[in-house]
């Protein structure tokens, strides 16, 4: 019976097979059966050897996945993984299949180009953060010399007010005095 929340759908296609999950409330449970049947693998044994991993084992889940045969839809209660873990799962296999190696070197690929795009981002990042930082210590050096510069100059003015305001105070000296004037 599907519930409300649950939707059955096509994972993916390999070598024909069909690789189904079941979405239940934003968890897609897929199912290892077919997986393995695509794989070429001994699934009884793989699915033993999963439900007793200290991690997996935790995390599988027999869920009721609609299958079709001969045209008719079925229920069958299948041992499922949540989609996050499905990856590696595919990863921690062992066999010799060529079906296998070619699903696992995707896997590994995949995982190399997300971390090494993760690693070198990380890297790119801190190079750009440690050029943005000496920039900004050149430019507060620069300011700085500009403010020391700048205070030099509000200094200076300050004298020049003063010298000036003293010349003229200087200058209304002499003109109150007439003998400096006049020539004798």
């Amino acid at each position: 019976m599907k519930t409300k929340n649950e939707k059955h759908e096509t994972f993916l296609e390999f070598d024909g097979k069909k690789i189904l999950f079941l979405s239940v409330d934003g968890t897609y449970w897929i199912a290892l059966k077919p997986i393995l049947n695509a794989l070429k693998m001994d699934a009884d044994r793989v699915i033993k050897t999963t439900k007793n991993d200290p991690f997996l084992g935790g995390y599988t889940s027999i869920q009721a996945v609609q299958v079709s045969k001969n045209g008719i839809i079925q229920g069958r209660n299948m041992t499922c993984l949540p989609e996050k873990y499905i990856y590696g799962w595919i990863c921690f296999l062992r066999g010799e299949s060529e079906e296998l190696q070619k699903y696992k070197e995707t896997c590994y690929n995949l995982l190399y180009d997300h971390f090494h795009g993760v690693i070198t981002n990380q890297k790119e990042l801190l190079q750009t953060r440690s050029s943005i930082s000496t920039r900004i210590h050149n430019l507060q050096s620069e300011l700085k010399e500009e403010e020391d510069r700048f205070k030099q100059i509000g200094e200076l003015k300050q004298q020049l007010t003063a010298i000036n305001k003293k010349l003229n105070s200087n200058d209304k000296e002499y003109a109150k005095e007439p003998d400096l004037w006049q020539q004798e």
